[in-house]
């Protein structure tokens, strides 16, 4: 069971709790890469068509997502977590919504390698999710990914 679960943009001056989620994220999905500088997402504050959402459930945050526009209109979904202590019961699949839901139109997303059941979550989270439709995946582009998501975000 899970609680109300809520995205919100995230401002620069609040940026400390999105920063030390992001050190552990990425020490879990790139274990080989280089250590994780917080002026890495420094972009998503400085570059238009960036948009940086911490995840919460009951006003707790659990998670965050990083989205950017291509010059296309197209949105991906660059970066998703939710922490460990609050994975399987749903709670991702229904922050993805939101997310997706935020923003509407064509978006992709590519899978992270060390992500264990990265492809099979995307999977049941895409279908899962109302307003999606036109969920295709494509091989990976990049040694780190295990596979691409394209779809579409119907909006009413």
């Amino acid at each position: 069971m899970t609680g109300r679960i809520s995205i919100s943009r995230v401002a620069e001056a609040h940026r400390a709790m999105l920063d030390d989620m992001a050190k552990t994220y990425f020490a879990e999905v790139l274990p080989e890469g280089p250590p994780y500088f917080p002026m890495a997402l420094d972009r998503y504050w400085i570059e238009p068509g960036r948009h940086p959402y911490l995840i919460e459930e009951d006003g707790v945050p659990i998670g965050f997502a990083l989205v950017w526009n291509h010059r296309d209109g197209t949105h991906e979904l660059a970066e998703f977590t939710i922490q460990p202590a609050f994975r399987h019961r749903g709670v991702g699949t229904e922050a993805a919504e939101l997310v997706f839901n935020s923003l509407g139109g064509d978006w992709v997303l590519g899978v992270s390698a060390q992500a264990p059941g990265g492809m099979p979550f995307w999977r049941q989270c895409l279908s899962a999710c109302e307003n999606v439709c036109d969920i295709t995946e494509a091989p990976p582009r990049t040694a780190t990914q295990a596979g691409i998501f394209n779809f579409r975000v119907e909006r009413a």
